[in-house]
């Protein structure tokens, strides 16, 4: 609605202004009869210029607007949508910040940010089995997933257009946040958010610049194994970004690795996950303890694995709590670890 008001009030601007030179008009001396020819010539041209000027204006801003998912499919979204389904936490968490929560009819059991985000929603299902008969019932007009629902998506290709948001760095985080703006028509909003985003990473990359790059392990879990990230994860790039070193840079995605690997490559920081199976006070008495990292008191834990894993702009909140840990001269961060006491006993 606000985006009439400035074209109808240049409207009115525009009948007003040909009105008063109107008035200017019984100034010329001519006869009655060209006079009256005159006037009207200038009342059709002012209505000619009143209708382009309106026509401009209420033209739709970008749809239908056709863009390439994740997957490389080109969807196009025909209007604005209104109804939307999500089916990852990370998507409706960026739908919020974009300020476009209000279109969310649908999200996972596992949505859990901001607070209160499932009330008055339906849930549709958990993060990677959703329920296709329940997202019909919505009737939604769009459908926003991750790759873990490719399975999916000939069925809900039949309910609704179908993106497919799968990012795998934070420079592609940046893209689809812009992205997902356009769709939803809340690009302004999205670049704010990618502004701000982009401010927190490059004060915490010139802060870390010229230190000494810190090695570090990062613990996801304690299951049959020490489970770790390495490349082509968010935690092996936001490391890296923190001014940190992963030892686990070498190996591809999530794995298993052995103590002795560890004890190896002799850590100088070791970070747990919020929920990894094990805690630092266990950890004391297996062979970690050997390592530089429990030898200077250097184990922490991660406030929220949400912050880390989730492909959202929350991700640089999670690379300020690295880079804290990682640096915590530079920021002046003083932590006392859990670990300190009994890496000391």
């Amino acid at each position: 609605m606000k985006r009439l008001i400035v074209p109808l009030f240049l409207a009115i601007i525009v009948l007003v202004s040909g009105c008063i030179g109107s008035s200017t008009t019984p100034t010329t001396t001519t006869t009655p009869q060209t006079q009256s020819t005159h006037t009207i010539t200038k009342t059709k041209e002012m209505t000619r210029t009143i209708t382009e000027t309106v026509t401009i204006t209420m033209t739709p801003t970008h749809y239908p607007l056709t863009i390439v998912d994740s997957l490389g499919r080109r969807v196009t979204i025909e209007k604005e949508p209104q109804r939307i389904v999500s089916l990852a936490p990370s998507i409706t968490e960026t739908l919020y910040f974009i300020g476009a929560l209000d279109k969310v009819v649908g999200v996972t059991k596992f949505d859990d940010f901001p607070p209160g985000v499932k009330k008055g929603r339906t849930i549709i299902g958990d993060f990677s089995n959703p329920n296709i008969e329940v997202i019909a019932s919505l009737k939604p007009d769009l459908i926003i997933g991750t790759s873990l629902h490719i399975k999916y998506l000939d069925k809900l290709q039949e309910i609704a257009p179908v993106v497919i948001v799968d990012p795998k760095n934070i420079d592609e985080i940046y893209d689809w946040i812009i992205k997902l703006g356009k769709i939803v028509n809340r690009e302004e909003e999205a670049k704010g958010v990618v502004n701000y985003m982009k401010a927190i990473v490059e004060d915490i990359k010139a802060k870390t610049e010229n230190a000494t790059k810190v090695k570090v392990f990062y613990l996801v879990s304690y299951y049959e194994g020490y489970w770790t990230a390495g490349n082509g994860t968010f935690i092996d790039s936001l490391i890296s970004l923190a001014g940190g070193e992963n030892i686990f840079h070498d190996i591809q995605g999530w794995k298993v690795v052995s103590v002795e690997e560890i004890v190896a490559r002799d850590p100088e920081v070791i970070i747990l996950s919020q929920h990894p199976g094990v805690t630092p006070k266990d950890l004391c008495n297996t062979p970690l303890a050997k390592t530089t990292a429990f030898k200077n008191g250097r184990i922490y834990m991660i406030s929220d694995d949400n912050i880390i894993s989730r492909p959202g702009p929350r991700i640089v909140l999670g690379l300020e709590e690295l880079a804290y840990f990682i640096h915590p001269e530079v920021f002046n961060y003083a932590y006392q670890s859990k670990a300190i006491a009994c890496a000391s006993s």
